[in-house]
């Protein structure tokens, strides 16, 4: 907290004297909220490479898809092992979208034959 000791003498006179002066100081270093709009907001800055430019929206896009995503074993997976760009997490959601389908129609099966026995015995 060095830039305490450069604030002038009696600067601050209430809590929201340090609080404004803190924020003012600080408010670069908050980690901004990423939202999909903000994907539109992305431009490729002049003299920027476009291989840099594709690789910063690129990393842009995967944050995006994974804010959106609900808590579940594929957010999971993302967590435990980051994705480096789209292509990657959709190969990857193939294979629990595969699951998600084959436990699904078991689980409309156990149903059907469930309804069945019931019916019988009726």
């Amino acid at each position: 907290m060095h830039w305490v000791a450069t604030l002038p003498a009696k600067s601050i006179q209430t809590f929201n004297d340090l609080a404004g002066l803190f924020l003012s100081q600080f408010a670069a270093n908050r980690v901004k909220k990423l939202e999909v709009a903000h994907l539109f907001d992305i431009k490729q800055s002049r003299g920027e490479s476009l291989k840099s430019y594709l690789a910063r929206f690129n990393s842009a896009t995967v944050r995006a898809f994974q804010k959106g995503l609900r808590a579940g074993p594929f957010s999971d997976a993302l967590a435990l092992r980051h994705s480096v760009n789209m292509e990657e997490i959709r190969i990857r959601a193939e294979k629990y979208i595969e699951v998600e389908e084959d436990q699904a129609e078991r689980l409309e099966a156990e149903r059907a034959y469930s309804r069945k026995d019931v019916a019988r015995l009726a």
